[in-house]
């Protein structure tokens, strides 16, 4: 029997298929202010990273005054509450997974660079809601991961009696397998989302799986 108690799953390409849904709304908020749409490779390379919206805009314009970047990002974020969730969809098998987790004990939440309203919408809307304790995402004042501040200031006061040593972090990206070495706790490498294969292998997770459904295989 594993010795973990809580499990972080990330939401982009770990939990949701979202490539195509945050591909879309980048090209349409750029659309929407009349700005050159950036090459869907660039923008995808930017999906790797793991970085929240912001910093990947921020990359892809950054000759845009900080106003103007502002401006984008709250296109993006209300293109994607209008049409995110009917371009997207959970990982096949993914209510299973969560519902037979949380049979099992383990205290299951999200952390992720994404905003916490299309998360949750996107959670309820695939009735899934119900199966997770904790959602942390994108704040104005969250520094995103792999900073450790979602666990510092949000899970550990809310499960203090949990060790990181207890945790399993499970992402596709190296801003989540480097959250879980920065929280001391175990990672769990998706391959199947959208992370850049070489720099994930590179820092050498715990644990890798080809589908969602090979967490089983490591927990139960």
């Amino acid at each position: 029997m594993n010795h973990y108690k809580l499990i972080i799953f990330d939401f982009d390409g770990t939990l949701f298929a979202t490539r195509e849904a945050v591909l879309f709304c980048i090209h349409s908020a750029y659309e929407t202010l009349g700005l050159a749409v950036p090459a869907r490779e660039l923008s995808d390379r930017g999906i790797q990273t793991g970085l929240s919206m912001g910093s990947i805009l921020k990359k892809l314009s950054p000759e845009l005054s900080e106003a103007k970047s502002q401006t984008l990002l709250d296109t993006y974020e209300r293109i994607y509450l209008e049409e995110g969730d009917s371009k997207s969809s959970a990982f096949t098998r993914a209510d299973e997974v969560l519902t037979k987790l949380g049979a099992a004990g383990f205290i299951l939440t999200i952390v992720s660079n994404k905003a916490v309203t299309p998360i949750n919408t996107a959670l309820e809307y695939f009735n899934l809601l119900q199966h997770i304790a904790l959602v942390v995402g994108d704040t104005k004042t969250l520094r995103k991961k792999p900073d450790p501040m979602a666990y510092t200031d949000y899970i550990q006061p809310k499960f203090s009696t949990i060790l990181p040593r207890e945790i399993l972090v499970i992402g596709d990206t190296a801003a989540d397998l480097l959250f879980a070495r920065n929280i001391g706790a175990d990672s769990c490498w998706a391959e199947y989302g959208y992370g850049d294969a070489v720099a994930c292998r590179a820092l050498k997770p715990n644990y890798s799986i080809r589908h969602l459904t090979d967490v089983l295989d490591i927990l139960l």
